[in-house]
């Protein structure tokens, strides 16, 4: 019971990583953007397993750090990367921008993929957005390919207001008890050139 507590606690745990950001970068950057709305957003999703790792991961070196004082794992390493645009329209009582996106991912040596969606929205002429994250895995039906595929309960859902450039970790997740916890970070990018 204690177990599942804990694990549960772990999901819903969404922390802030202000990762090389100066909180004199970060109001600079909300007044420059507070006079316009948001219209797209680039968001980069990292999956990483946490385990028994003893090797450094470099491509997630900076979110390490971070990791270790959330969770209590020997190593991580990074299992994918997913990179995908959500463009934002201005919804029907004017007040916000919003969109959605998602992608199917396969991460590592597993044969199973995720969906990784993302329903975004933010205030009219804000620098952050609301960002509801859910990471589902994927059940692809070999027997009869016409049927295509289906999807489980979510892994992992959470919602968080994120600036530009923040790095947040939205939580963490088990397919099964015997399998390794995956953790699910993200950082936007807003209006990208």
């Amino acid at each position: 019971m204690y177990e599942m507590v804990k694990r549960n606690i772990r999901c819903a745990l969404i922390v802030p990583l202000a990762l090389g950001l100066l909180s004199g970068d970060v109001h600079s950057q909300e007044v420059a953007r507070s006079g316009r709305d948001v219209q797209n957003v680039l968001l980069t999703f990292h999956l990483v397993q946490a385990d028994g790792f003893t090797d450094q991961d470099p491509e997630i070196s900076d979110v390490v750090s971070e990791l270790r004082k959330l969770f209590n794992f020997e190593g991580y390493r990074l299992l994918a990367t997913s990179v995908f645009n959500v463009g934002l329209i201005l919804n029907r009582q004017e007040t916000h921008v919003t969109g959605e996106g998602s992608q199917r991912i396969i991460a590592g040596d597993s044969e199973t993929p995720f969906t990784i969606r993302a329903d975004v929205s933010s205030p009219r002429a804000t620098g952050a957005v609301r960002a509801r994250v859910t990471l589902t895995d994927v059940i692809t039906r070999q027997l009869n390919p016409r049927m295509g595929s289906t999807e489980r309960a979510p892994l992992l859902e959470a919602s968080v207001t994120i600036r530009d450039g923040q790095t947040v970790v939205l939580g963490s997740a088990r397919r099964t008890a015997g399998e390794p916890v995956l953790i699910l970070v993200v950082t936007p990018r807003l209006d990208p050139e």
